[in-house]
């Protein structure tokens, strides 16, 4: 079984009237019956008002791009919080450039104006 992820708006974010909750709860499916496997997430939201159910495949770049110069990212998964989408990032930094993306702290006089 793979791990539930739930994300959660309200009208603090200019989503929906007072009082209403837009969710989103995420999983990789693993049966024939996706809907029961995000039943202990959904479980966990109360009287739901309308709910959409879709599934949607998660690709993966056929080749590396070192042949081609084209370098492909995954599709989005489940993880709500993009986790997988820096790793995923990091790893087009490393096929297209040759090595490990460094990000680091800047110093408050690092930054430029924009002119």
């Amino acid at each position: 079984m793979t791990d539930i992820y739930i994300s959660e708006v309200s009208s603090t974010h200019n989503v929906c009237k007072d009082g209403f909750y837009v969710a989103m709860v995420s999983t990789i499916v693993e049966t024939g019956n996706p809907e029961a496997e995000l039943d202990a997430g959904l479980k966990l939201l109360g009287p739901i008002y309308d709910k959409f159910v879709s599934v949607t495949p998660i690709y993966a770049p056929a080749s590396s791009g070192a042949h081609d110069k084209v370098y492909v990212t995954r599709s989005y998964d489940s993880t709500s919080h993009f986790e997988t989408v820096c790793a995923d990032v990091k790893d087009v930094w490393l096929r297209s450039q040759g090595e490990e993306l460094v990000l680091k702290k800047r110093e408050d006089g690092d930054i430029q104006e924009a002119a």
